[in-house]
């Protein structure tokens, strides 16, 4: 199982970030750009976000020069989607975004939108909001033999202090494999097309994700539950196809009230290429033999 937005619901984690993101360049006062109020910052990012919405599969957290999970995903990559499109801006020569930048660069010493998006995520506060119903199902499934792992790109001690803090027994906690890199890319590109419709075109994906590899072929899962395609299913889905793990118990994709709809259409709806995978809302959905 993943983490966040798994055991969590991270909504108001990301609203958070993209609030810090935000504040950061409101402090600059750049009336020479039209970024000197609160009104004028968000009315950009709305027209931003618009035509980032566009062209759903161009942008988002990127490795390797790739993008690992697109923009829209999670609360969380929704934020570093808008900042790798606006140093796509930079690099066409917007002259609003260079100026920004520039005066990013001058005060903040941050070089990048990449990574002013990565400081507004470690000014992260807020107490991690549980899922009790994942709570619950995970409790349920070990009290009925099952083994549970947490698979997460967080650290392993910051799961395992969420656990404490929320009343998990110690017989019924689940394992913890922390520091995963789900988003880091390997050297070979490995493609897979999950979709392919008139409207959208193909909905490419890059599986070549060798540190999550390596975990799932430690584990050898029967089932995998995840909230992000790209991160957290896709690659469970290759190795399912090349013959190399079963996932018999099947692969599930938590459909939440910030997943992507053009993702759920494209996933679940006419041309999909993708039966290996089931869209859940609750977990009652989930049955293990």
């Amino acid at each position: 199982m993943d983490f966040d937005g798994i055991y969590t619901d991270p909504t108001d984690e990301g609203e958070a970030c993209s609030q810090y993101f935000s504040d950061k360049i409101l402090s600059l006062g750049l009336k020479e750009i039209n970024l000197e109020t609160r009104e004028k910052v968000e009315s950009w990012f709305g027209e931003l976000r618009a035509r980032q919405a566009a062209q759903p599969f161009l942008y988002g957290w990127r490795s390797e020069g790739r993008v690992s999970a697109f923009t829209f995903e999670d609360p969380f990559i929704r934020n570093i989607g808008l900042a790798d499109y606006l140093d796509h801006l930079v690099g066409k020569g917007d002259a609003k975004c260079k100026l920004l930048l520039k005066h990013l660069s001058k005060s903040e010493k941050i070089l990048t939108f990449g990574e002013l998006s990565e400081w507004s995520f470690h000014q992260l506060t807020l107490k991690k909001k549980i899922d009790s119903g994942a709570k619950n199902w995970v409790e349920q499934a070990m009290r009925d033999g099952h083994e549970v792992f947490i698979v997460s790109n967080s650290a392993k001690e910051k799961i395992e202090e969420f656990l404490n803090q929320n009343g998990f027994d110690h017989a019924l906690r689940p394992k913890v494999y922390g520091g995963a890199k789900k988003f880091g890319l390997g050297k070979k590109p490995n493609q897979v097309v999950f979709a392919d419709n008139e409207e959208d075109g193909q909905l490419k994906v890059d599986t070549d994700r060798p540190f999550y590899e390596q975990a799932l072929l430690e584990i050898k899962p029967d089932a995998v539950i995840g909230d992000v395609f790209c991160l957290d299913l896709s690659l469970p889905i290759r190795l399912k196809r090349e013959g190399k793990l079963a996932f018999k118990g099947g692969i599930f994709f938590r459909h939440r009230d910030y997943t992507p709809s053009k993702m759920v259409d494209l996933i679940t709806g006419r041309g999909t290429k993708v039966p290996e995978v089931t869209l859940i809302r609750e977990w009652s959905q989930i049955k293990l033999q």
